[in-house]
């Protein structure tokens, strides 16, 4: 069955206005923030520092650690300038995010760090169409392989999640198209592809690190099919585009190298020497397994089982049409093939933490290869309305997913929006943890935020159990990843303002407050303190913390803003 170009334009508009449906939809129903999604807006706009130790804070003062202010509107050198504090990652994103705030100066929405994935999501699947059909030639193969990562938890868990996640999934695709469109050239790649390849590379680099790893995997396919067919000049040039990119985002942000070689998260901080052989070899069959858990929500109805027989349905088909039927894959298929393999297998190996945001860039093209793997599959019955069963089963999958299957990061159990008090304090330790609960300190007339060196006694102990659970044979060591973690690369200096809490006279003024005692600090010794220091002799659990149990890995039990405290009303 054949679709022209008109029709299949039609049919692109319709599944790209269908799947940003669904995640306007999702998105509206999204309650609370991660972690990181916070930083995004205090990153992109702002330089305001908050009191932490044991200082009050207003609404204001929290909105204005979120948002744009009217004097600091397009501020660009304070977007670079907290990068470079941040040491985490380039500042394009961010400079989308401050441009878009700028626009609602001292506003604070999720609609507006949204927007932006909107546009990158809509780029995203049109370049994947534009992909799929360089590779088969055929718009109705292309339109299936993007309708079922257009209407995947994949796709509406990227286009939902306010991090650069989406904008470098776009960035990966424009480099990998760009490549297939130099590689059909025949020593006749012109300047304005040359420029154009030039262009992403800059805008790619300089919107997360991990674009280098994947236009690298996609520059080695190139380059080796180049060699083969002695396109020289078309190499060259390609390479030469490639490295002026890469320069060029270097001398915008020479901060590039320090960033990717510091080691500052996770692995980087943890001395591996001190690891012994059966603690790494369980922990990378963990870490593999954890990511296939990941695929198989966002792709696979959150059923392993299911993963597991298509891939292995696809694998076993794919030998027996190379050396069965001695038909060799072709060439632009391992322009997505090794790409997307090698990255989220490697991505899943050394990720600092086990999550889905790192693999999100490969997703799309993981998609398309299942799809057209059975695409080739049916091919083999010369039966039409059998054929029909992979678009069938893409829109029957489809329609599943989102009756069964829960995006990442939508949230919505919390009550903590619905105050019990006027205001508030924050308890917790030197990871910062307040940072993680703004958006609901908004709601209190006032915040005091305040830090303990009383570290939980139990976090260790439930980390070892948690990954012997998982099969992990942990010899004490993965403990010293949490320890690597929470130290984020260096020794924290300890800070303890609890006497805040005793000596602060408008807190000694109030009849009830809330308290928030972060996970990391201790529970126990927390309570024991307020009620011997403070007037408040009685209290309520608000909401409890959620059990380490509920989640596939500890990095998301650390991270999870929803779940990060139990919650008290003290009088």
């Amino acid at each position: 069955m054949k679709i022209d170009n008109k029709k299949a334009g039609i049919i692109l508009s319709v599944i790209i206005v269908l799947s940003l449906a669904i995640s306007t939809f999702y998105m509206a129903t999204k309650q609370g923030y991660h972690e990181d999604e916070l930083l995004t807006y205090n990153l992109a706009n702002s330089s305001k520092q908050l009191s932490v130790d044991g200082g009050w804070n207003s609404p204001e003062d929290f909105n204005e650690y979120l948002t744009v202010s009217n004097e600091h509107r397009f501020d660009y050198a304070q977007v670079y300038q907290n990068q470079i504090i941040d040491a985490s990652h380039p500042p394009f994103y961010y400079a989308l995010v401050h441009t878009v705030c700028s626009l609602f100066p001292g506003v604070f929405s999720k609609w507006l760090a949204y927007s932006i994935n909107v546009l990158a999501m809509t780029g995203i699947l049109i370049l994947l169409f534009k992909i799929g059909k360089k590779v088969t030639g055929n718009n109705l193969y292309a339109l299936m392989a993007l309708g079922a990562y257009a209407l995947s938890v994949a796709c509406i868990t990227t286009t939902i999640y306010l991090r650069m996640y989406s904008t470098l999934t776009f960035f990966v695709l424009a480099f990998l198209y760009m490549s297939l469109v130099m590689y059909e050239k025949k020593n006749t790649v012109s300047l304005a592809d040359c420029l154009m390849l030039c262009l992403i590379v800059i805008l790619g680099i300089l919107t997360q690190y991990y674009f280098i790893l994947f236009a690298g995997l996609i520059g080695l396919v190139f380059l080796v099919f180049k060699i083969k067919e002695k396109n020289i000049k078309d190499l060259i040039k390609y390479i030469i585009a490639s490295f002026i990119g890469i320069a060029v985002a270097m001398c915008i942000y020479p901060y590039i190298i320090s960033n990717v070689l510091g080691g500052n998260r996770g692995f980087g901080s943890l001395n591996i020497s001190s690891l012994d052989f059966i603690t790494i070899l369980t922990y990378v069959i963990y870490k593999l397994c954890t990511y296939i858990q990941v695929l198989s929500k966002d792709l696979f109805l959150n059923q392993i089982w299911l993963f597991a027989v298509c891939a292995v349905v696809a694998v076993g088909f794919g030998i027996y049409f190379r050396f069965v039927k001695k038909q060799k894959l072709n060439r632009k298929a391992m322009f997505i093939i090794i790409p997307a393999l090698v990255y989220f297998i490697g991505i899943s190996l050394v990720s600092p933490f086990n999550s889905d945001r790192y693999v999100m860039a490969s997703l799309p093209l993981i998609t398309m290869l299942f799809v057209f793997a059975f695409i080739k599959i049916f091919s083999l019955i010369r039966n039409e309305k059998v054929q029909l069963v992979v678009p069938a089963g893409i829109v029957l999958a489809s329609a599943i997913a989102f009756t069964t299957v829960t995006p990442y990061y939508t949230y919505g159990k919390t009550n903590l929006y619905d105050t019990k008090t006027d205001n508030c304090v924050f308890i917790g330790t030197a990871m910062l943890e307040w940072n993680k609960c703004i958006d609901k300190f908004m709601n209190y007339d006032s915040t005091m935020i305040v830090q303990t060196s009383e570290m939980s006694k139990s976090l260790v102990n439930d980390l070892e159990r948690i990954a012997t659970d998982r099969g992990i044979i942990t010899n004490g060591k993965i403990s010293e990843l949490a320890k690597a973690f929470m130290n984020n690369g260096s020794e924290k200096e300890k800070t303890d303002s609890m006497a805040a809490l005793k000596s602060d006279k408008k807190l000694n003024e109030l009849n009830e407050v809330t308290i928030y005692i972060s996970r990391l600090a201790d529970n126990e010794d927390t309570i024991k303190y307020i009620t011997e220091n403070t007037k408040f002799k009685n209290y309520e659990l608000i909401q409890e913390d959620y059990s380490f149990d509920e989640f596939y890995n500890w990095y998301d039990y650390f991270v999870e803003t929803e779940s990060y405290c139990n919650v008290y009303r003290f009088y």
